[in-house]
């Protein structure tokens, strides 16, 4: 779902890149949770703050565009209702929509509207002008699927769903369990006693298939952590297949039964290390790339001239951004690397701390400029 709305995403940077002038795009994050109590009144929280976003920006517009946008038409190509246009392309909109996901993610501009609803809570924002894109980057980067898979006598439970490393937020995607197709009718109450705390090998054999098949179905899934009973978790890990097996985090003493909200509070802290790991890594490989002149950028110039020749494959950015030297040029920086078809990696913590030290961006390259 998540590579789906990068795609979507994609498709629309590259309508702002190939537009002869840089057209203005209203960018609009929206908490339109349903679950939020504040959403359930008679006029929810997410469209009060909406409203008074719009005011806000229409006060700061030229008075002869914002009167126009109840009676313009979205053929109309004149400049003087671009603002117009974008406002009335947002109404249409809206008289249709009925909030599912968490957070609705908008970028309109005057002949084109993306509309993405993340299953994650992120902040309300609005701007209009350069669009605003590292917001929804860092949650498709920052929310990841994990995969549960618990394990107990003759049968395994699967609890796919999206969990943020740093906050609270979590949803859950799928929850099924996996029976044990065959019996044990015949078998002696001793031989059942003795194989108590493994299944089959027959069996062991179907659940890493089943798992394997999850990723084959569902390609957002990042990371894996197996629980349950740890001996046929162990067992199973060994049948996976090589591309899914790399993809388990950790072997946990997570209860088979545990309520998925429980599930994600005991995974956090594993995930959490698992991907400060990764990003440490991803910095450090970077840096000494770029210092022993091998395929890999430092510093804003660099990494710059790098994406203006669609040379970057991942462009290494600290979050949040708050150095000077990045701030207010960001959001182009992703634009080119979206448009490029460049994947774009967010660090935190040591990783980021590491990368502001070295210029504050980075980069890995398809070739050596």
């Amino acid at each position: 779902m998540l590579r789906e709305a990068e795609h979507l995403l994609k498709e629309f940077v590259a309508y702002v890149e190939n537009a002869e002038e840089r057209p203005s795009i209203l960018s609009l994050y929206l908490v339109v949770d349903p679950a939020d109590p504040a959403n359930q009144a008679d006029t929810p929280a997410w469209q009060i703050y909406l409203r008074n976003a719009l005011t806000e920006i229409e006060n700061q517009l030229d008075p002869e565009q914002v009167k126009h946008w109840k009676t313009v038409r979205l053929s109309d190509t004149s400049e003087k209702t671009e603002w117009a246009r974008t406002r009335l392309r947002l109404e249409n909109y809206l008289d249709s929509y009925r909030p599912q996901g968490k957070t609705l993610v908008l970028f309109v501009s005057a002949d084109e509207l993306l509309a993405y609803e993340l299953p994650v809570r992120l902040r309300n924002h609005a701007h209009y002008g350069w669009m605003q894109i590292k917001d929804f980057l860092y949650a498709l980067d920052e929310y990841e699927q994990h995969l549960v898979v618990l394990f107990a006598q003759d049968k395994a439970r699967a609890v796919s769903l999206f969990l943020g490393t740093s906050a609270s937020d979590v949803t859950v995607n799928l929850d099924q369990t996996w029976q044990r197709k065959d019996s044990r009718k015949t078998a002696h109450a001793a031989q059942i006693a003795r194989r108590q705390d493994e299944l089959d090998r027959r069996f062991v054999r179907y659940i890493a298939d089943e798992i394997n098949q999850v990723f084959v179905k569902d390609q957002d899934v990042d990371r894996v952590v197996l629980g349950g009973n740890v001996q046929l978790a162990h067992a199973v890990r060994a049948f996976l297949h090589p591309s899914v097996a790399r993809k388990v985090i950790s072997i946990a003493k997570i209860p088979f039964d545990a309520p998925p909200h429980e599930i994600a509070d005991q995974i956090r802290s594993i995930a959490y290390a698992a991907e400060r790991d990764h990003e440490l890594i991803l910095v450090q490989d970077t840096i000494n790339m770029a210092k022993a002149g091998k395929r890999a950028a430092l510093g804003l110039s660099d990494v710059n001239q790098a994406l203006d020749v669609y040379a970057v494959s991942v462009l290494i950015l600290p979050y949040p951004i708050e150095t000077p030297i990045l701030t207010g040029i960001v959001d182009e920086l992703l634009v080119k690397a979206l448009h490029s078809g460049s994947q774009v990696e967010f660090v935190r913590g040591e990783a980021a701390n590491l990368l502001l030290t070295e210029g504050g961006v980075a980069a890995q390259l398809y070739y050596t400029l």
